[in-house]
Formats: C-alpha cells, sequence, structure tokens
C-alpha cells in the first residue's frame, strides 16, 4: 500500500473505532505533512479518499472535518464474506441497531441515585485508605452479605471478595481450582457466553461441553459419566438467567448438580451476573445456597445491573478462598476503592431497589414488544425462548438456516445480531439461531428494523 493509502487507512480506522468522532476537526493539512513526513500532495490526496468514502467534509477557508455515518461502510467488519470470523467484540453499540452487543444499554438505567452516592462517598475517602482493602472494602462486603441474607442465602462474610468486575471473579476461580486440582480442563454446561471461552484459551485450560438445550432437563448422567472420563477441575454452569437463553434451573435441579458435584468432590464455578434481573416476583435462589461444604464458587457482578463501567464484582469462594485472596493479591492486588464505596452507600440507602425495579420494567416492555414484532414476521417454524430475565431473547429458526452467514448483510443496514454458533465450543453447533439484546431494542423507532431482520432471514 502507498503513502497515500496508508495515512487514509489510519484516519478511516481513527473514526471507525470512534476515537474520531462526528464534528470532530481533521488535523490540518501542514500538521498532517510534520506528523507523517510526507508530501503536501500525498495529505490532500489520502484526505480526498477520505471524502469520497463519506466520512470527512472540507470547510470553505476552515480545514475538514468528520461527518456522521448513518449506515456502515461496506468492508467494516472483519467477517469475511460468510461471518465465519466474527467475535463478539466486533459486536458493538456503534450500530443504529447493535442488537448483538453483549453489554447493558446504559440509557436505560438511571444513574443520578449512583452519582450521589459517590459523591457523598468519597467524603470519606481518605479514611477509607486506611484499611486492609485486599478482599474489598468492608462497607460493600457487609452490604453483599445482608443482600444475600435477605434473599434467604446465607454467606460467611469471610468468603467474600471484591474484584474487579465479573471477569475478574471467574478468572480467578477458574485459575483456583486448576491449580489446587492439578487438572488443566474443566467441565463447561452450553450454550455459555463467548467471553468465557476466550479466557479459558487465554489460560491454556481445555473444555469439555455438555449442551443444555433450552426446555429440557439437565443430563445429570451424562453429566456424571463426563466427570468420570476426563476428570475435570470443576463444572462451570449459569443456573439463573442463563445465557444467551435467560432460562432458570428448578431448584430441585440445582440442588442435585451440588449433590453430584459433591459426591466427586468436584468444584462448581457459578456466574451469577444476571440474578438482580428478573421478571418474576423476586431473584432465584443461586447455587450457593444449595452448597453446604464449600464447593460453590459462587461469582457475580454490578456491571450488568446497576452499574455498568464501575467494574466491581465480587466472588464467594467457599473453601477456595485462601487460594483466591492469594491470587488477586498477585494479579490486580485490589479493586479500586471509590466505586466499592459508592456501591455501599447506594446499597446502604434503599436507593438501588427503585433502580432495579426501574430497569426490569423497562427490561420486561422491550422484550414484550420485541416478541409481538418478531412473531408476526419471523419465518414459520422459528422459536423464541421466553427469558425469565436477564436481557437477552434466544431465537431458533428453522433447521437449515445460517444466521452466521446473513450477518454482514444486516450489518450494511446498521443491525446487527449475535449468531448461535459463538455460544457453543463446537463452530458448527447452532448456526439457525441468535441472540438479541432487548436493552437496545427501541419499540417506536426500530420497527422498520425488525422488517429488515425478518426480510433477510426469510
Amino acid at each position: 500500500m502507498n503513502k497515500t493509502g496508508q495515512l487514509s487507512q489510519r484516519f478511516r480506522n481513527a473514526i471507525e473505532q470512534g476515537h474520531l468522532r462526528a464534528g470532530d476537526r481533521m488535523p490540518s493539512l501542514r500538521k498532517v505533512c510534520q506528523d507523517h513526513k510526507i508530501s503536501i500532495t500525498t495529505a490532500q490526496r489520502a484526505y480526498a479518499e477520505l471524502e469520497k468514502l463519506g466520512l470527512i467534509e472540507a470547510l470553505p477557508r476552515s480545514g475538514f472535518r468528520v461527518l456522521a455515518r448513518s449506515q456502515p461502510l461496506i468492508g467494516d467488519a472483519p467477517l469475511g464474506g460468510d461471518g465465519s470470523a466474527i467475535r463478539i467484540e466486533h459486536l458493538t453499540s456503534a450500530l443504529p441497531m447493535p442488537w448483538g452487543c453483549p453489554y447493558m444499554n446504559p440509557a436505560l438505567i438511571n444513574t443520578t441515585p449512583l452519582n450521589r452516592a459517590l459523591t457523598r462517598a468519597l467524603r470519606d475517602y481518605r479514611y477509607a485508605l486506611c484499611g486492609d482493602t485486599s478482599m474489598g472494602f468492608e462497607g460493600l462486603r457487609r452490604e453483599l452479605s445482608l443482600r444475600y441474607l435477605a434473599q434467604g442465602v446465607e454467606l460467611d462474610g469471610d468468603e467474600l471478595i471484591v474484584t474487579c468486575g465479573g471477569m475478574e471473579a471467574l478468572n480467578l476461580a477458574i485459575r483456583a481450582v486448576t491449580k489446587l486440582s492439578g487438572s488443566a480442563s474443566v467441565l463447561a454446561l452450553t450454550p455459555a457466553f463467548p467471553a468465557l471461552f476466550d479466557q479459558l484459551e487465554q489460560l491454556g485450560i481445555a473444555v469439555h461441553t455438555l449442551t443444555v438445550s433450552p426446555g429440557q432437563a439437565l443430563d445429570f448422567s451424562r453429566l456424571e459419566q463426563m466427570i468420570l472420563q476426563h476428570q475435570p477441575a470443576a463444572v462451570l454452569a449459569m443456573a439463573n438467567f442463563q445465557h444467551p437463553t435467560g432460562l432458570v434451573w428448578s431448584d430441585a435441579d440445582k440442588q442435585a448438580l451440588v449433590a453430584l458435584a459433591d459426591k466427586h468432590r468436584l468444584p462448581i464455578i457459578e456466574d451469577d451476573t444476571y440474578r438482580e434481573l428478573h421478571f418474576g416476583e423476586g431473584a432465584p435462589l443461586p447455587l450457593k445456597a444449595f452448597d453446604q461444604k464449600g464447593g460453590v464458587l459462587h461469582c457475580s457482578s454490578f456491571s450488568k445491573s446497576l452499574a455498568p463501567g464501575y467494574r466491581v464484582g465480587w466472588i464467594a469462594a467457599g473453601r477456595f478462598r485462601d487460594s483466591i485472596v492469594g491470587l488477586k493479591l498477585c494479579s490486580s492486588l485490589s479493586t479500586p476503592l471509590p466505586s466499592q464505596m459508592a456501591l455501599s452507600r447506594l446499597l446502604a440507602g434503599g436507593q438501588h431497589e427503585d433502580m432495579l425495579s426501574l430497569l426490569r420494567s423497562r427490561l420486561q416492555s422491550n422484550l414484550l414488544a420485541l416478541q409481538q414484532q418478531l412473531s408476526t414476521r419471523l419465518p414459520t417454524g422459528t422459536r423464541l425462548v421466553t427469558p425469565q430475565g436477564g436481557y437477552f431473547l434466544w431465537l431458533e429458526l428453522p433447521e437449515g438456516m445460517d444466521c452466521r452467514s446473513r450477518l454482514p448483510q444486516a450489518m450494511q443496514q446498521g443491525i446487527h445480531y449475535a449468531p448461535g454458533s459463538l455460544f457453543f465450543r463446537d463452530a458448527q453447533a447452532r448456526l439457525n439461531a441468535m441472540r438479541l439484546n432487548i436493552s437496545y431494542f427501541d419499540p417506536l423507532q426500530h420497527h422498520n428494523g425488525v422488517a429488515m431482520l425478518a426480510e433477510l432471514l426469510s
């Protein structure tokens, strides 16, 4: 690629990635020449290419500025023609209808109470610095214990460790069980969220999977057979509002899994991130509620509910507490104090209940509207799995359809979704399924998007 192409590609990447935003002034041609050691002709040609792409415009006697884009450029997403190279990080919130995005839409969250709690909490920041924060801010750990107790779950306060988000909690749990067991493999119940597979790969840990299809009971006989065959370090499970289906296991199945794991002295790593986003009257019990021997490493977070971006999670580590504390000290030392203090004050004051109630109501309203619009447009034989909580909707289209291959076309029209293949270790699994993020669905503005999506899938 010549210098003109290299320069235009650099600026295009900066615009695509949001480093240069609509309305921002582009560097002057003279400055571009100085910074990149190129001629004025090369700089002018590069800017001309960006103008042809509709990324920038010339201002009379004032240089250039970045233009807003209503549609993605052809070739924006590095998906390949059939979407086979898709990764979850490609599904950002940059498109007009980012229904494949894995994150909560921050527009649905009333952040005012948390902002006030942060302002008030920071008045005591100096004194909080004097305490031991290796396991987390004591005030937050106390509030978490009280909240679990109110929901019917009794935790040993000494087993609660505050982490840098739910992902660190899972990372610490996986590292602890594999280190202590000497096994370099785990058993995951799928579908499961893609970042879990990525994390296991980064840690060099093999994963064996057992699929639990929506509406079907867990096959405990097959599960025990796999435990005996593979001797994994742990079972990884999400029993409440399972990602991506949003379904909840029965208490009987939760109790049976804990009993089976205890029988083989096998730890369970529980991801309980979405439990606060229930559509029923109360939060379902976690696997941890049935744990009598400290074998469940219960991981959760506020990142998907009260405080996206605060990166506050926690782990109730059971008999693995000492190992988790040691790993935490060697990785991130401790979790930043201000965010913990803000959440502690928010929970203590009770404002979080109204925040969660409003969020659940908005999510449920979006879900009902999206289901109604989809049900009249999607191909005959499509199955919508109604979630019991969380913010995802799982669709299974007729056999033979390949949702992954149609994703590049959808993105050209400003829509994306998460194809089902992302949630299974086998890349060929569930090609006819997809996950939609209901928090980014606007019932009033996105009805045309539903029609476009249905047309692509027909």
